[in-house]
């Protein structure tokens, strides 16, 4: 029913903010607000919306960030106005940065790894870069050592585990809570008492999968040296340029099948603003969470645009080489048509990035309300066979580990 945006100085949590009504263009759809003038860069924003809410019957005000924030505050409570093309948010030699030789997709080999876990314990980073992308620029390093020595025996791609901004991990590191390495490695080594500690603090400590969005287009800032505002964007780019230096390009898993969640609840931003549409609903109009969150509905057209969206601004403004799907079965293959169709666009003269070369695949399972197309042709395996966009293959992992995917070993 109505839109508005707060605008604030700065990120503390005490700032008074300026509002300012946001405008609708009737064609299209599209809510705007011109700031008056260029003086708001670096200033920090949330979005002000007045939307019916069925599980309440009423009209609500909602104060959200954007979900297509480029940029936040720490722990994502406010949206953050900067460009991504601003050149101080480019570490020298961005723009001519080279990858690493790769004769065709065939020939990638990928080595996963979790952003935090790949130095957290490694003495030959300085304290305050471990667990940062900042690690990843001290070539020196043990782990960084260890990665060229990979890619000299055959590894092609680092494939990071999700890094952009997810949900349940507090991006302020002076509330983290864990027990030391010490004390778990003095345990013996058939104990229970490590598993005891490490879940005695599990809801306060550092580590997370990442598989629970919350910005699809920004860096996670628990691995960032400073996680309110940019400084994010420029570790995140200096890990990418120390990586492709080392002979190694960079693979990001990806969750668009889902958010961390919808409706009211704190951790929802896309419901909050168009109740009822982005996620995909069960006969009663209720969010369904086949996936294990919030399902995304990339069948609905602005969800694919986000999604689509998304993919390019990783691959232009941070050079990504490569996206693996969560749960690729959970969108439409038309979705992931139009993201190839998207990255083929990028050219190395037009945006310093040749989109063709960037690999796509993906879970290509055949599962719940989407299984055997039934919310459209979706992106499972046999469906995706002829695009040039890899799916798993279960039947190889089944025959070599036997039983399914979540069988005992």
């Amino acid at each position: 029913r109505g839109l508005k945006v707060r605008l604030y100085a700065d990120s503390s949590p005490g700032t008074m903010f300026a509002t300012h009504p946001m405008t609708v263009d009737a064609a299209s759809g599209i809510w705007s607000f011109t700031a008056p003038s260029a003086s708001v860069g670096g200033m920090f924003y949330l979005y002000e919306a007045q939307v019916f809410v069925r599980t309440s019957n009423r009209v609500e005000t909602n104060v959200v960030t954007d979900p297509y924030s480029v940029s936040l505050a720490r722990n994502s409570t406010r949206s953050q106005i900067v460009s991504l093309g601003d050149p101080a948010l480019q570490p020298r030699g961005w723009a001519k940065l080279r990858k690493p030789y790769l004769g065709a997709p065939e020939d990638m080999v990928l080595y996963e790894l979790h952003v935090r876990d790949f130095s957290a314990a490694d003495n030959t980073v300085p304290p305050g870069q471990r667990g940062t992308y900042a690690a990843f620029t001290r070539k020196r390093s043990d782990g960084m050592k260890h990665l060229a020595t990979l890619g000299l025996a055959g590894v092609t791609h680092v494939h990071l585990l999700p890094s952009f901004d997810f949900a349940t991990t507090s991006e302020d590191k002076s509330t983290w809570e864990s027990p030391s390495f010490d004390v778990l490695a003095g345990l013996p080594a058939d104990s229970t008492e490590q598993q005891a500690l490490v879940g005695a603090t599990a809801d306060r400590d550092a580590f997370n999968w990442g598989y629970d969005p919350l910005h699809y287009n920004v860096p996670e800032g628990s691995y960032a040296t400073d996680p309110d505002g940019a400084a994010r964007i420029v570790e995140f780019r200096e890990m990418v340029q120390s990586l492709n230096q080392s002979g190694l390009r960079v693979v990001m898993d990806v969750v668009y099948n889902h958010t961390n969640s919808a409706g009211q609840n704190p951790n929802s931003i896309l419901d909050k603003l168009v109740p009822g549409y982005y996620h995909r609903l069960n006969g009663d109009g209720n969010v369904l969470g086949e996936s294990c969150c919030a399902d995304t509905a990339t069948e609905h057209a602005m969800m694919e645009k986000l999604m689509v969206d998304s993919i390019v601004s990783w691959a232009k403004h941070y050079k990504v080489d490569g996206f693996r799907f969560d749960i690729m079965g959970f969108h439409l293959k038309s979705n992931m048509l139009k993201v190839r169709a998207a990255l083929d666009a990028l050219t190395l003269a037009k945006d310093g990035v040749d989109g063709r070369s960037v690999y796509l695949y993906g879970e290509g399972w055949n599962f719940g309300v989407m299984a055997n197309n039934g919310r459209g042709v979706n992106a499972i395996q046999v469906n995706m066979a002829g695009t040039g966009i890899g799916s798993f293959s279960d039947r190889i992992r089944d025959a070599v580990r036997g039983g399914g995917p979540f069988s005992p070993r």
